[in-house]
């Protein structure tokens, strides 16, 4: 937050219509895709999970305990992805730490998407191998520079998210897997953005890919989509069991027992209501549609996002902030990946109606 930019007051749950600072708002922003950010089903479980377990376990799985809404989380995962193994942790940011610690002692190498999110660069710098930046979503580099660093025989591990946070962008893991496959290497998805709305039954971008997961290990939020609060970590039994001897997973790992069963709730919700997935495309096309028609150029994706650039950082600026004083949210962003000026950043959810999305456009061609 900028020296001169206000602090707002939220008073709801983040959904696509929100109370802050006391008013009512029509809210594009953030990332709760699904729409599910106050759903009674996924509170009402991380209510029961707080009144019968408190806050928090305080005997941990490296003592042989297991908090029973973490258990249950992780079965939700392992049903939602139909994988052989999962793991439940306090908040998507540790997973990149988990899994590049957890990975490091299999490869000789991390190669990192110049646009991954910085939980993923924190924990390449922390693994303790070399790390080597390839250009934003470009096979051809990273074949360059794997080519350029790697020794004979020494195992690539590339580090990406699957959908990227601010413009939306998806990940050519395919081509990523096939250069990995010449080299006995390792692919880390971080699917915070991707699970619940990518992929053909939203499970990320792995699933988009069509990627076998015996060398894939993906993971990240649940405070995304899913509506709830946590982590997670997927793939073979092999990959997740010595996640749980890393640092992270042996000192930070039990989150709020909340989290964990609101993720049980949320994964079982989004199985059953595949219409929740449909009605967001819906929605997404509509405001691509739309943000055409004014001579807009969102990327084109599988993602719920639509972002993009008009003019100047300060004309972006005064675009976001005169929406935000007539009651319609979107974000200027300079988050990672947004270059220099900045993005305008519209987060699109189930829960927006037509009107809703009239209303956006509307307000964007009387401004624009």
């Amino acid at each position: 937050m900028s020296a001169d930019q206000q602090l707002r007051r939220v008073e709801s749950a983040s959904t696509a219509r929100m109370v802050v600072d006391g008013r009512p708002m029509l809210s594009f922003g953030g990332s709760s895709y699904l729409g599910l950010g106050g759903h009674p089903g996924l509170i009402e479980a991380g209510v029961n999970a707080l009144r019968h377990l408190g806050a928090s376990a305080q005997l941990s799985r490296h003592y042989g305990f297991g908090l029973s809404a973490n258990l249950e989380a992780e079965a939700a995962a392992r049903a939602f992805f139909e994988t052989e193994s999962a793991m439940y942790f306090g908040t998507g940011y540790l997973f990149g730490l988990i899994a590049l610690s957890g990975l490091a002692g299999r490869c000789d190498a991390v190669f990192l998407d110049e646009h991954a999110h910085y939980s993923l660069r924190d924990a390449a710098m922390a693994c303790g191998r070399p790390m080597h930046v390839f250009a934003h979503g470009d096979a051809e580099d990273l074949a360059r520079v794997m080519a350029a660093t790697l020794g004979p025989g020494e195992r690539p591990l590339v580090a990406t998210d699957g959908m990227f946070p601010t413009r939306g962008s998806i990940a050519p893991l395919r081509a990523y897997a096939a250069l990995l496959a010449a080299r006995e290497g390792w692919l880390v998805v971080d699917e915070s953005h991707a699970f619940g709305c990518v992929g053909p039954r939203g499970r990320g971008a792995v699933e988009l890919a069509g990627l076998p997961r015996d060398r894939v290990l993906a993971g990240g939020s649940m405070g995304k989509a899913i509506g709830a609060h946590g982590g997670i970590a997927i793939g073979p039994a092999a990959l997740i069991e010595p996640l749980w001897r890393t640092p992270a997973a042996r000192g930070a790992v039990l989150g709020c027992s909340a989290g964990a069963a609101m993720t049980a709730a949320g994964l079982r919700h989004v199985d059953a209501h595949p219409e929740l997935i449909e009605r967001l495309r819906r929605n997404v096309r509509a405001v691509r549609l739309g943000l055409r028609e004014l001579g807009l150029r969102p990327e084109e994706n599988e993602g719920p996002l639509a972002t993009f650039e008009h003019g100047r950082a300060a004309d972006m600026v005064r675009i976001q902030r005169t929406l935000m004083d007539r009651g319609v949210f979107i974000a200027y962003s300079t988050y990672v990946g947004a270059g220099p000026e900045g993005v305008l950043r519209i987060a699109v959810f189930a829960d927006h109606t037509d009107a809703d999305i009239r209303r956006l456009l509307d307000e964007l061609r009387s401004l624009l």
